[in-house]
């Protein structure tokens, strides 16, 4: 019996580490624990990024942040939507990378956004 026991476990702690999903370390990720660590987290994204891909996440913090906003009027009228925050999205994108914010930001947002003079 405590044969078959151990050799179950075994196998479950076995087929455990098959599926679980790896999470590259070396890829900035947002660190959603307060609204200061998620600031953070962002700047350190930034900074390592070519300017191309900078504008590309910028523009997906600010589509994620107006999520749900269906009009300049409640821009006006919200402070906290007059500047596009992190800290403000940090539960939406808590632990993505600059690759899956602009992904999810491309996939959820409403808001379209053309740049010109470029």
């Amino acid at each position: 019996m405590r044969k078959n026991t151990i050799i179950a476990v075994s196998l479950a702690v076995l087929f455990a580490s098959c599926t679980t999903t790896r999470v590259d370390r070396s890829v900035s990720r947002i660190d959603a624990s307060t609204t200061e660590a998620a600031e953070a987290s962002y700047q350190r994204m930034l900074a390592p990024l070519a300017q191309a891909k900078q504008m590309q996440l910028a523009l997906a913090v600010l589509a994620i942040n107006m999520i749900g906003v269906n009009s300049a009027y409640e821009v006006v009228n919200s402070p906290e939507l007059q500047t596009s925050s992190i800290g403000r999205i940090k539960d939406r994108v808590a632990g993505m990378s600059a690759d899956e914010i602009i992904a999810y930001a491309a996939k959820n947002s409403t808001l379209r956004i053309d740049v010109s003079g470029q």
